[in-house]
């Protein structure tokens, strides 16, 4: 357990790097993963060094050890610190291992019987309740959330309760409805190929995968294993899937990668970035204000015919802050920085500040200098501030991003390259360099925080801990 202390000992201290600003979340990801994958290869040279010279290989091909006569191991998960990040700290996901167990178990689990992570018993299929558009077809809801994390399990039972009236409306147009609430990584396949169990031959007309995401684009079953979206067999894909709806953070932003993987002909919906749970459960709620929810993904594709929309093409310029730079503002930062009681630090082509916003919340924002390309403006500086929300996603609403800047004020809502298949999100606003005060830009900064804060809660349901 020596190096199990040591692992935790220093994603503590990491940890406590990112609580007092000292580095970003992504650096915080980015040295986080680099460690855990520091001390997995270290365990498994530890491993093999001490293995008998004639201890059976696991099987590589099917990913079952081979029987050795070995006494169980008894796993006693960490004691938990406290000032270990909340769920929704960190714009990443826990890995497999982290909801219990060593900080060294990476591998699946399996709580059903050997060779399978799930109880196929405890899936259902509902026959339909009269004929329709669903003739021949299945619905399927497949939870791939963990059985043995009870937050998980509180998960499964609150998206259950409100898909109930999904269910019935399905079968009452003709669709044949799986309900999964243990749902394995064989389960997921099948489904996409139209041989899910007991909807065999039946075409998968829709698909609701519920379950963790990684940044990675993957996804989780309910054993902890991981899908990717090389796992699919593309030409397998059947042709009528309609509908593929991942409840699971960060899928929104592959969902050109996960569609380019089912064949390019269903729509790929998913969450850009990690959602709190109610936002989660919010979606799976009918609501007269918004045209995004599940509902209206089902109304509109499902039990009608209406044409798949194309990806986005927006957002294919890189953020304005990458192109900034920032000597002009070196003498600016601190003053302006104190207007707003900010700390702040400085980065490769900008200065960061973390502005303090309403009701103890806090938002990021980069302050630089580029030059103007709009007529009149050309080759003028301009002071830019800019900050991020996240990816954009078919989960996001035009109105919702219209309105975090529906008052008089220099701040706009646009779409930048993301780091992965879809736009990123973010709030810019720029003043003539020139012209502009101390508090002219403090007061920019300001606006540009709320508006990336106020989409952030709208949209994800949470505040970033940066």
């Amino acid at each position: 357990m020596a190096d199990d202390d040591a692992l935790k000992a220093a994603l503590d201290a990491l940890w406590e790097e990112h609580r007092a600003a000292k580095i970003t979340t992504y650096e915080y990801n980015q040295r986080r993963r680099a460690l855990k994958e520091e001390a997995r290869l270290k365990a498994a040279a530890a491993a093999a060094a001490a293995a008998p010279p004639d201890a059976a290989p696991a099987d590589a091909a099917s990913g079952e050890a081979a029987a050795v006569s070995t006494p169980p191991l008894t796993i006693v998960p960490p004691a938990a610190s406290a000032e270990a990040p909340p769920a929704e700290a960190t714009a990443e996901v826990p890995g497999p291992s982290e909801g219990g167990g060593s900080w060294l178990d990476r591998g699946p689990k399996s709580w059903g019987a050997p060779g399978r992570g799930d109880d196929p018993s405890v899936r259902v299929v509902h026959p339909p309740t009269a004929s329709g558009v669903g003739d021949g077809k299945a619905f399927l809801f497949i939870f791939g959330l963990k059985v043995a994390r009870d937050t998980d399990q509180m998960m499964v039972a609150r998206e259950t309760e409100q898909i109930q009236d999904d269910v019935e409306v399905l079968r009452a147009a003709g669709f044949t409805v799986v309900v999964d609430p243990q749902g394995g990584r064989k389960d997921f396949l099948d489904a996409l190929y139209g041989q899910g169990e007991g909807v065999e031959g039946l075409i998968p007309a829709g698909i609701y995968w519920s379950a963790h995401g990684h940044d990675d684009g993957r996804i989780e079953c309910c054993d902890g294993s991981l899908v990717a979206h090389t796992d699919v067999e593309t030409a397998k894909v059947s042709p009528g899937l309609r509908l593929m709806v991942f409840g699971a953070c960060y899928t929104g932003s592959f969902a050109r990668t996960w569609r380019g993987a089912l064949g390019g002909h269903p729509l790929v919906v998913g969450w850009g970035r990690p959602v709190t749970i109610d936002r989660a459960v919010e979606f799976l709620k009918s609501s007269a204000e918004t045209d995004t929810d599940f509902d209206d993904l089902v109304t509109r594709y499902i039990l009608a015919d209406t044409p798949i929309p194309p990806l986005p093409e927006q957002g294919q310029q890189p953020a304005a802050s990458t192109k900034g730079r920032k000597d002009e503002l070196a003498a600016r930062v601190a003053p302006i920085s104190e207007l707003l009681g900010a700390a702040w630090r400085e980065q490769d082509t900008s200065f960061e500040m973390m502005v303090q916003l309403e009701g103890g919340r806090r938002h990021v924002v980069r302050l630089f200098v580029v030059l103007g390309t709009n007529e009149y403006l050309e080759g003028r500086p301009l002071v830019g501030i800019e900050a991020e929300v996240g990816e954009l996603s078919r989960l996001v609403e035009p109105e919702v991003l219209l309105s975090a800047t529906d008052v008089p004020g220099f701040a706009r809502v646009t779409l930048v390259k993301g780091k992965n298949d879809m736009p990123d999100i973010v709030v810019q606003g720029f003043l003539v360099h020139a012209n502009a005060t101390d508090v002219d830009v403090a007061a920019l900064a300001y606006q540009v925080a709320r508006a990336a804060d106020s989409l952030e809660f709208k949209i994800f349901g949470s505040d970033r801990n940066y």
